[in-house]
């Protein structure tokens, strides 16, 4: 229970306690004490729901029998949070977030810079008591919004402010999540649906690939890998006998050291291997024999490790996404139409998001399913986690059940009047 207490006086004798009430009245004064007129006089005290003792201060009688009232239902309800601590500023909090998490060295990068450049840059300074408000995540979420950034973007920062502060209530310095209350909105938009390249621009910008890569952009085509599964991909990851390909690895950047790792998600997964794409590999390996490279593994600190790459750039490298995707798969693009190509001193146009390599792989599921190839199955090609989530992506490619249904109904009707015929 919390107590209030004078800091600038007391009782003087003390009273004794054998001594009855009325006599105790009669005889004890308030006297000044050493902290007498400094400070704030009233102070609340109590033990908080770890035992500790906690003192705060206030100017009133009044302020200070509120303040121990809302602590009793505070530590009676369990919601109590340490004042001092709450005091402690976002971005100071958030660091401490950011050294808590035990995530992977690229993802760690992406969580300092989002938490950097949209959170603490406008809400840094604030005490984490004053975010305990939802008008305060709106007003924030808004600002991101005429910052002009999408949805998706939106989302985000968000999702990672929610942790943050979903973290700062598990440590008892907020009472609640404000991210978590219903009258927070997040902006919403309709979906784009993948529209899948059509079978002549795969061919066209394949062809359109340096020589020593267009078996890579075959075998985004034809297996579905993400890009950087392609640049990590080794002559060992082949199974020319039994039909396979196993996708062990990816090359990836962590800030700009390009590191091997183990697939998005770390799905290590095999996906069945074509005759055809099989020749184009063989091939590709006798014009372009695989060359040993040796990365880091993970992280840039990380064991090297070293594989025989089908695919390298011309000084014999993994392929470094940026360079990559500004210069040979842009030219790609501008030799199959995609984009125009670039006046004389000018750079190229920026090629839309739904234009990125990842399109051949967009490519590869819309034809497994054309072909009637089951969600869960495609979902393992491509190495989602969820086939709930390859089914959401991927479901208006579904063919169309409508001209199965009619000649199922008609075949049924003929079934039953050949029968009564008879």
């Amino acid at each position: 229970m919390a107590d209030v207490y004078d800091r600038w006086h007391k009782s003087h004798p003390k009273p004794d306690e054998t001594q009855c009430s009325e006599h105790k009245s009669r005889t004890r004064r308030m006297v000044p004490t050493s902290d007498h007129g400094i400070g704030k006089r009233w102070q609340v005290r109590y033990r908080d729901l770890e035992s500790h003792q906690r003192k705060e201060n206030f100017h009133t009688r009044a302020e200070a029998d509120k303040r121990a009232a809302e602590v009793d239902v505070e530590i009676r309800s369990g919601s109590y949070v340490v004042p001092a601590e709450t005091k402690q500023t976002l971005g100071a909090y958030a660091q401490k977030w950011l050294d808590a998490n035990s995530v992977g060295p690229t993802t760690a990068l992406r969580y300092e810079a989002t938490v950097r450049n949209h959170i603490v840059a406008h809400l840094g300074r604030r005490e984490l008591r004053s975010l305990n408000r939802p008008s305060v995540v709106q007003g924030w979420i808004r600002t991101l919004q005429d910052g002009g950034f999408e949805v998706s973007t939106i989302e985000g920062i968000f999702d990672i402010f929610s942790s943050i502060l979903g973290m700062a209530v598990e440590d008892g310095l907020l009472p609640k999540n404000p991210c978590k209350s219903k009258s927070v909105k997040l902006p919403t938009a309709t979906k784009k649906k993948i529209v899948p390249w059509s079978l002549e621009r795969v061919r066209a910008v394949i062809n359109g690939l340096p020589e020593r890569f267009q078996a890579g952009g075959k075998l985004a085509f034809g297996c579905g890998l993400r890009q950087g599964e392609i640049f990590g991909f080794a002559v060992e990851d082949i199974d020319f006998r039994g039909g396979w390909i196993h996708v062990n690895r990816q090359v990836r950047l962590v800030g700009t050291k390009p590191v091997f790792a183990l697939p998005k998600g770390n799905r290590i997964r095999s996906v069945p291997l074509s005759a055809q794409l099989a020749a184009a590999l063989k091939a590709h390996i006798r014009r372009f024999p695989p060359t040993a490279v040796t990365l880091p593994w993970a992280k840039p600190d990380g064991e090297p490790k070293t594989f025989r790459l089908l695919f390298v750039d011309e000084k014999g490298r993994a392929y470094n996404r940026s360079v990559f995707n500004m210069g040979a798969w842009k030219r790609a693009l501008v030799a199959a139409d995609v984009i125009p190509p670039r006046k004389r001193g000018a750079r190229y146009l920026q090629a839309a998001p739904e234009d990125g390599m990842h399109a051949l792989r967009h490519a590869y599921a819309s034809v497994l399913l054309d072909a009637g190839e089951s969600i869960k199955a495609l979902s393992e090609y491509l190495g989602h986690s969820d086939p709930g989530f390859t089914l959401r992506t991927y479901t208006h490619l579904l063919p169309s059940s409508e001209s199965r249904t009619r000649k199922t109904i008609d075949d049924a009707f003929r079934e039953a009047e050949a029968e009564a015929e008879a």
